[in-house]
């Protein structure tokens, strides 16, 4: 069994951009100049949990990363609005958000989110990385 990664990661992009609070989505690192409100889907990595009789069951773990310019607005204000948008994703994912591919369900007791700071090209940004995990059906089919 294969999984398809590539849909699911190109799935969240979209739904990202649609969901509004956001500049741009990218899969991956961000490569160009950055921009306050933009979306990282980053893989992350993954594991065998179990087997079953046929086949392994795969989890996988991707991060959001969104990044605010801390120039831009009081910080208090983009801590706020980065919480609000981590309710909104959490809502989104664990409610009735299909992830697609070959994906069975999303892992609710592993979704994490940890703030952070980073500076980029001498601009510093407030940074919000949510973890998330999900299960690939181990029953599905992939032909590239």
């Amino acid at each position: 069994m294969a999984t398809d990664n590539k849909a699911t990661w190109q799935n969240m992009q979209s739904k990202l951009l649609a969901m509004g609070r956001v500049t741009n989505a990218v899969i991956g690192e961000p490569k160009q100049a950055m921009e306050s409100g933009l979306v990282a889907v980053i893989p992350r990595g993954g594991r065998i949990e179990e087997t079953t009789l046929r086949s392994p069951r795969e989890i996988h773990l991707v991060t959001l990363r969104r990044y605010v310019n801390m120039l831009e607005e009081p910080s208090e204000d983009i801590d706020f609005e980065m919480d609000a948008w981590r309710a909104d994703i959490l809502e989104d994912i664990f409610g009735d958000f299909e992830l697609g591919g070959t994906i069975a369900y999303a892992l609710p007791t592993q979704f994490e989110w940890n703030y952070g700071y980073q500076t980029v090209e001498s601009t510093m940004y407030r940074l919000l990385d949510l973890t998330v995990a999900y299960r690939i059906d181990d029953r599905a089919t992939f032909t590239p």
